[in-house]
């Protein structure tokens, strides 16, 4: 007898050339994110004294507690961006499959971080992690920018009939 006939490749989507560069802008985001993370840890103590110094706290104690917590911060960004990290890495699988959780994904992104990026201007920090807050700020609103033009959304369309339920509960 001969074998069974092999089943047919499943068809991936071919992504629009327009994608490279939501995928580049990731890349980069994220690599500007860990930069910084890396860089804040290293000069971990000077970047908070620079912050209690800037907020005028002279009372030893409130001093003490407010650099407990600004120290909690610079581990919070750190253990973030391992998870970001990952979590970019089936991001840009997704986004380079065509599924539109990721694409969705990718445009909420944009905006929260510039949303956060922007809120990170009420702590004080020294103007070289300014600078890199605005160049991630306009790699997100870029990133936006691409993520939202027409070949990108055409490619992320929802098929005709896909939020029809697959099952129906009893």
């Amino acid at each position: 007898m001969p074998p069974p006939p092999a089943p047919p490749p499943v068809e991936q989507p071919i992504p629009p050339s327009a994608l490279r560069p939501v995928v580049v802008l990731l890349i980069v985001n994220l690599a500007l994110s860990i930069v910084l993370t890396i860089l804040v840890f290293a000069m971990k103590d000077s970047i908070i004294t620079y912050q209690l110094d800037h907020r005028h706290i002279t009372d030893p104690q409130l001093r003490a507690t407010t650099r407990s917590a600004y120290s909690a911060g610079v581990w919070g960004r750190a253990i973030g961006n391992v998870v970001v990290s990952v979590v970019y890495v089936f991001l840009v699988r997704a986004l380079l499959r065509g599924r539109r959780w990721a694409y969705r994904r990718v445009i909420f992104l944009g905006v929260a971080g510039v949303v956060a990026l922007g809120l990170l201007w009420l702590t004080p920090y020294p103007a070289w992690v300014r600078v890199e807050q605005i160049l991630q700020s306009l790699v997100l609103i870029a990133l936006v920018y691409f993520v939202t033009r027409p070949p990108v959304r055409e490619h992320f369309r929802t098929a005709p009939g896909a939020n029809v339920r697959r099952f129906r509960r009893g």
